[in-house]
């Protein structure tokens, strides 16, 4: 994986950050701001700000279109009707959606505060401990036009890996959709990559998302279900991986420029998004069982299927296009806590980088929209 084999590789555990935990960490995680590193963390001068993002050169008259409002909305307001809603989970997917999709509008200093019912309905069923009731909100959010679709980014605070055994994340998406009345739901951002040939960058539009729960929800009556997506236009791909080189030189050097996957290939397979209750990823010993199972792995995007199949035949369409922000693990000499503070490092050095593909592939998906 060119620079990704340079980052440590710890020979002790001095300094990791213990696998519960690393989850949390990478939610919170931010680049730009040293008070979110921790003791594994690579120097910060290895670390390129986001300030190096390079403009992407969209196609005439199909650039996103932010659109604020005259005066900010009550963060207790329900959510704007729209067309399409794109939702992202952690900072630093959140800075790299904004500075594709409602550009000039960070997600840090310009989205909206949203928590509609946090107080009376949510905050109940979260336990603590968990980012939501640190920042006191279910979200932050923002508007943009993209081929005229009205679409809302959001950045989740809510997290099914964090939140407890009361799972609101499901009650939130529900909430979402009813408010919106989007048409079509993304769930999007970073994501472990599963075999060998899914190189940094590389997207998974999901055929399948599946639960792999064997933590918390390892007795729930969900915790292997799987969810078929429906298959979205793929029309405007070509032209979306086209718009990745803009910002490719802060990816590792790789064998092959970065590609959208939506059915299977050498070594990808299948197309699926699995679904863990922990921060599991790859490793050249399949430690957590992965291989075979899907082409990436995340916290929460079964969460979402599970939602639209009980919704019958008023459900919005929806999908999940992730990115590979860590490759598979070479495990050789690591323990497991050793493994997993790499996969941690890889992230924060390139979980900003990577995500912009998947943004501009949740583009291509709302610019073939009809």
């Amino acid at each position: 994986m060119g620079e990704t084999s340079r980052l440590h590789s710890p020979s002790s555990t001095a300094g990791a950050i213990a696998a519960p935990e690393l989850a949390a960490h990478i939610i919170r995680f931010d680049a730009d701001d040293p008070s979110t590193y921790s003791a594994h963390t690579l120097p910060m001068a290895e670390i390129m700000r986001s300030s190096a993002h390079a403009p992407i050169p969209w196609p005439a008259g199909n650039a996103p279109a932010p659109s604020p409002f005259p005066a900010p909305p009550s963060p207790d307001a329900p959510l704007p009707q729209c067309d399409v809603l794109v939702v992202t989970w952690t900072v630093e997917e959140a800075k790299a959606l904004a500075d594709t999709l409602t550009p000039g509008y960070p997600s840090k200093t310009s989205w909206y505060p949203y928590a509609h019912l946090f107080e009376n309905t949510f905050r109940p069923l979260i336990r603590a401990g968990a980012p939501a009731l640190e920042s006191n909100r279910l979200g932050s959010w923002f508007l943009t036009r993209i081929s005229g679709k009205r679409t809302i980014c959001l950045k989740s605070e809510l997290h099914m890996s964090q939140d407890g055994p009361k799972l609101p994340i499901a009650k939130l998406w529900a909430q979402l959709i009813a408010e919106t009345g989007a048409k079509l739901v993304l769930s999007t951002g970073t994501a472990g990559g599963i075999g060998a040939p899914i190189e940094l960058g590389d997207v998974v539009v999901a055929s399948s998302v599946r639960f792999d729960c064997k933590k918390s929800f390892a007795a729930a009556s969900f915790h292997d279900a799987i969810y078929a997506c429906p298959q979205l236009n793929g029309s405007e791909f070509a032209t979306a991986e086209g718009l990745f080189a803009a910002n490719a030189a802060h990816l590792p050097t790789a064998t092959r420029a970065p590609r959208i996957f939506t059915v299977p290939a050498d070594g990808i397979a299948p197309i699926d998004v699995v679904t863990t209750d922990f921060f599991a990823f790859d490793d050249s010993t399949d430690h957590y069982g992965l291989q075979g199972l899907g082409a990436a792995v995340e916290m929460g995007d079964a969460v979402l299927g599970m939602v639209i199949s009980g919704m019958g035949p008023n459900a919005p369409a929806w999908g999940a296009v992730r990115n590979a922000s860590d490759p598979q693990i070479n495990s050789t000499g690591l323990t497991m806590e050793q493994a997993a503070n790499k996969a941690a490092q890889i992230y924060e050095k390139f979980g900003y980088w990577t995500t912009i593909p998947s943004a501009i592939t949740c583009w291509a998906i709302i610019s073939a929209l009809p």
